[in-house]
């Protein structure tokens, strides 16, 4: 995932356009790096950008926040696109959430980044029930607001939602299977907080599905794992056979299940016993022989036995495995399968000779493996650099082996991947990056203000891109260099 997506902002964007990139670029360019918070904060006033108002709101004091609030706040229309934008900070939803604009505040509380107090003070505003549920899922809801709503509330989807929170505690959950057991004992079940206590009284009192949740969760008793492993039921078995905690009897027994899917997750449970792993090398599942071919403790005769394998899964994923001999790999190299000839590339004992010889290989995907292979040689990749596939070409920008003259060269290519490859490698220089600070594709120059490679002189300019999500990057990333701590937020209690 990009570390910054498409959002509803950009969708708003020639709402806000009247503060965007042009109206204030010559005087922030002809204003020096400001060394100071204060001197940050005032040039992002004088900017009346809200992106960047919204950047450095946290480091400024609280006669500064209100001139910041007045920029960001002027428009409603600005308050909804922040408000709701996936990037604006804590501190910032905080101060919407004071606005007491109820179209304001369900935005707020949508927000993943909503911090404790912009929902405990969205629950003391009494709204619709529509509200309450946004406060009900919310990861940053105080599991002491939580155990309020529980206690306070009849409606069942509201309870679900607290069910499902990963806020809620063990005490939260007890109190939720005693109020509503036919409705949330599934939910319950599932949730990381349940007691080993409750999945006992979940387990006993449930269907075949609500057991096998029971089983799959970490902190199900051992004595409900021995009852199930009993029991003549596959889909109990499937779910005990993924449990971290199973004994050595368990898994010995488990290992001779009729169902090839609880065989499989034997074969790649960590505990599983050196007998065990030879026994079921020969079993006639593929998944299973796939599931022991990525493992780290496989015998000469077991990895010679998956070289010859008939299922290509089998053979790509020992390819892959870092304990297999050189000799092994050399076989493999010469699959006729490109994926097995590719995971030989990708392994990190792969030779360069090897290398040397994948890096010809007719399958551009399995030559993209060995520029991307951190063993390569410079050699190699001055070679690589000279393919015409893209994959390859983007493996060559982000090798840390590539010499920098062909980097040079790369940083000129007309695909993004290429010029991202060369921002993701860790050996770029200065010279190589200055360039793409002006690269027509906005999550490059995103990248590149958290870059440690370049001079803050050189981002400095960034504060007045025109797009809004590299301006809000550069901003606040000049605002946490500052070293003046956040303003904690005030913590309400639940009236």
């Amino acid at each position: 995932m990009m570390p910054w997506s498409t959002s509803l902002l950009e969708l708003e964007m020639p709402l806000l356009s009247n503060r965007s990139s042009g109206i204030y670029k010559a005087d922030i360019q002809a204003l020096d790096i400001p060394r100071t918070a204060s001197a940050l904060v005032a040039q992002a006033l004088d900017s009346g950008d809200i992106h960047a108002a919204a950047a450095v709101y946290e480091i400024a004091t609280g006669s500064e926040q209100k001139q910041l609030e007045s920029v960001m706040f002027a428009r409603r229309r600005d308050m909804l696109a922040l408000a709701r934008w996936e990037h604006t900070p804590g501190a910032v939803l905080a101060a919407l959430a004071r606005q007491h604009d109820g179209a304001v505040q369900r935005r707020v509380d949508s927000n993943p980044n909503a911090p404790e107090q912009a929902l405990v003070s969205s629950y003391g505003l009494d709204h619709d029930s529509s509200l309450r549920g946004l406060i009900a899922r919310h990861h940053n809801t105080p599991p002491m607001l939580l155990q309020h709503m529980v206690e306070n509330s009849e409606d069942a989807a509201t309870l679900r939602l607290i069910c499902r929170n990963p806020a809620s505690n063990a005490s939260i959950l007890t109190q939720l299977a005693q109020r509503r057991p036919a409705l949330l004992d599934k939910d319950i079940a599932v949730h990381a907080a349940t007691p080993a206590e409750l999945l006992q009284t979940l387990y006993l009192r449930g269907d075949r599905q609500l057991q096998a949740a029971v089983l799959a969760h970490e902190h199900c008793p051992e004595n409900l794992m021995d009852i199930a492993s009993q029991a003549d039921d596959i889909l109990l078995q499937r779910a005990l056979a993924r449990h971290a905690r199973l004994s050595l009897p368990l898994l010995q027994r488990l290992a001779h299940s009729s169902d090839a899917a609880v065989r499989s997750a034997i074969a790649a449970h960590a505990a599983c016993p050196p007998e065990v792993v030879k026994a079921l090398s020969a079993d006639s599942a593929a998944a299973v022989r796939r599931a022991l071919a990525a493992r780290r403790d496989l015998t000469p005769a077991s990895i010679s036995r998956f070289a010859e394998d008939s299922d290509h899964w089998v053979r790509q994923w020992l390819a892959r495995n870092p304990v297999v001999p050189r000799a092994i790999l050399e076989y493999l190299a010469a699959d006729a399968q490109a994926e097995v000839r590719r995971a030989v590339a990708r392994n990190p004992r792969c030779t360069i000779h090897l290398l040397e010889q994948l890096a010809q290989d007719s399958s551009a995907w399995v030559r993209a493996a060995v520029a991307y292979q951190p063993n390569a040689t410079s050699c190699l990749m001055a070679q690589l650099a000279k393919d015409s596939d893209v994959d390859v070409l983007s493996g060559v920008a982000s090798n840390p082996q590539t010499p920098r003259a062909i980097l040079r060269q790369l940083v000129q290519s007309e695909e993004a991947d290429i010029r991202r490859g060369v921002i993701l490698n860790k050996e770029v220089q200065r010279e190589q990056l200055l360039p793409l600070l002006e690269d027509p594709y906005y999550l490059h120059r995103v990248m590149l203000v958290s870059s440690l490679k370049l001079k803050n002189e050189d981002k400095w300019p960034l504060c007045q891109d025109p797009d809004a999500m590299v301006r809000f990057a550069a901003w606040k990333w000049f605002a946490a260099s500052m070293g003046r701590p956040s303003r904690k937020l005030i913590h309400h209690s639940v009236q």
